[in-house]
């Protein structure tokens, strides 16, 4: 284990580097290094000879209790039938990705990986199809250009996605993260399969993994701190670095790992906190660290990190609610019983299908389906979890408190029990909410009287922070704030300056806010305060 250093000055010792290996000056690279502490130079040096893979002794098949996996089996007949022969790609449905497209490209790597997996008489002739048509639609990446397109690199999100325009902006005309996703999965491909591929498959995902690498240097983009992006471009530099002999990159990644673990150990937590859906990445990048980095320290930073992390989840985690606690970092949701998040694919790898936090049946309109699709990956990567774990994701052993530090200015509090979960996050009132966050500081969920999840959040405020003291949330915000409140049960809400009630549940309001007033209809009311700038909301769920 190393010494973390700040996460500004580990941000700017990678600029530093990523300047000079771009400009060629590997020499002052190498000076530059000279003056770092002895615990660097070792670190840096446990990487120096650039072990290659055994890519020549790949693992052929997965094992039969592996391909045998419910969710394996489960993700597999969803993309089994959704497969498009004319197209060679998966079909996409109108809730299935954050990106809905016709064709999703990301989502149909995860699909020649399962097929990989399972090895059936046809099943090899449709991954290798997939593979290429994904090939086909990588936007081109040339080393030393000065004029480099920010989306140089990536991948189309579909085939019929128009080429971005000069003025693009990412995540609307191109996902500058399909570079990480999907090299990501073609690396795993060729260290686990890599035997079965033609050589020329081989070189072309190789020289993908290349362009990707390249696109990212270009663009400068990424920060150590966006945490699940991060991990992922962690292992394609090593790929890369290994895979060409080029030191000049190994050492690219060795200070990237470095910064990206630097800011875990701070705090042992990542920027990117609490999130059903990145949490789900995170695991999968460490995953190949563990597995596959080619140096000693990504694969015990894999392993440790994944362990802690694991760790964690299962604190902030109460298995009769089938949910992990707010608050949400990152959240496309806030029940996980709902739509898919990449953290229930994963726990659903380890427990049985009752027991996994997942919608209870699945289509093509269930909320972010195509995250179902990853789950294949996961059943083979395996998740790491500390001795006597496992039995945290069955049983909730008794009620508790939880409290952590992200960073030096946030900090989160969470209530964990059998049938409410109650999180907040405080951050010196430096952020905000808005209707598209995914950004969820306060977050209440309780097991309603008709069985399903009725849940609260802030849904709009400029800044606000909240504290979790057992069963009582204190919210303090600046100049309004908006509360989203769901129940799916037929129940009559009733809602009031001091008092809502939505079912079983009665939360008490003591606040010197002014209400606004609330809309909505039966199962979805927002509730809006002003000029107040401090709120008691006490929860009472009714047994």
């Amino acid at each position: 284990m190393f010494r973390a250093e700040p996460a500004a000055l580990a941000a700017t010792h990678f600029s530093e580097n990523l300047k000079m290996f771009l400009t060629g000056d590997i020499a002052s690279m190498c000076s530059l290094r000279s003056r770092r502490s002895l615990a660097l130079s070792l670190f840096l040096g446990a990487s120096a000879m650039i072990p290659l893979p055994a890519w020549s002794t790949p693992e052929t098949r997965a094992a039969s209790d592996v391909r045998q996996s419910w969710i394996f089996h489960e993700a597999m007949v969803s993309m089994d039938g959704l497969y498009d022969p004319a197209v060679g790609l998966l079909r996409g449905t109108v809730l299935s990705s954050s990106h809905p497209v016709s064709h999703p490209i990301r989502e149909s790597s995860w699909y020649a990986f399962g097929l990989m997996m399972r090895h059936g008489p046809t099943d090899q002739q449709r991954a290798e199809r997939i593979m290429n048509v994904i090939l086909d639609n990588q936007y081109p990446a040339s080393e030393g250009m000065k004029d480099e397109a920010a989306w140089a690199g990536s991948f189309r999100r579909s085939p019929d996605e128009p080429l971005p325009t000069e003025k693009a902006v990412a995540w609307n005309e191109y996902d500058p993260n399909w570079r990480e996703f999907i090299g990501s999965e073609f690396a795993l491909m060729l260290h686990v399969f890599g035997g079965r591929l033609t050589p020329d498959l081989r070189s072309r995902l190789h020289e993908s993994i290349h362009q990707a690498v390249q696109g990212e240097l270009h663009n400068r983009r990424l920060s150590p701190s966006y945490t699940n992006i991060a991990i992922m471009f962690g292992q394609l530099l090593d790929e890369d670095a290994v895979y060409r002999h080029d030191r000049a990159l190994a050492a690219i990644r060795d200070r990237w790992i470095h910064d990206t673990v630097a800011i875990f150990h701070q705090h042992q937590s990542f920027m990117e906190y609490n999130s059903p859906t990145y949490y789900g990445v995170d695991l999968f990048g460490l995953g190949l660290w563990r597995r596959y980095g080619s140096t000693t320290v990504m694969r015990s930073e894999g392993e440790d990190i994944s362990r802690h992390l694991w760790t964690d989840i299962a604190a902030f985690y109460s298995a009769p609610m089938k949910n992990l606690s707010g608050p949400y970092d990152r959240a496309y949701g806030m029940d996980m019983e709902s739509y898919v998040a990449l953290l229930g694919d994963w726990i659903g790898t380890f427990v049985p299908r009752s027991s996994a936090p997942i919608p209870a049946t699945m289509t093509v309109e269930t909320p972010h389906l195509a995250d179902l699709w990853f789950a294949p990956t996961f059943v083979f990567l395996k998740a790491t979890l500390p001795s006597g774990l496992r039995n945290d994701f069955l049983t909730l052993r008794q009620s508790h408190d939880v409290t952590r530090r992200i960073d030096n200015s946030r900090s989160v509090s969470a209530r964990v029990e059998r049938d409410i979960l109650l999180g907040g996050e405080t951050a010196d009132q430096q952020r905000g909410v808005d209707r598209k966050s995914q950004y969820h500081p306060l977050a209440v969920q309780w097991r309603a009287s008709c069985g399903h999840i009725s849940t609260l959040r802030i849904s709009d405020t400029p800044e606000a922070d909240v504290m979790i003291q057992q069963d009582v949330a204190r919210v303090s915000w600046q100049g309004h704030v908006t509360f989203a409140l769901h129940d799916p049960c037929p129940d009559t809400l009733k809602i009031s300056n001091t008092l809502w009630i939505a079912g079983n549940m009665r939360i008490q309001v003591q606040t010197d806010a002014r209400k606004v007033g609330h809309t909505g209809d039966q199962k979805d009311v927002v509730i809006r305060y002003d000029v107040g700038h401090f709120s008691r909301l006490v929860f009472t769920l009714a047994q």
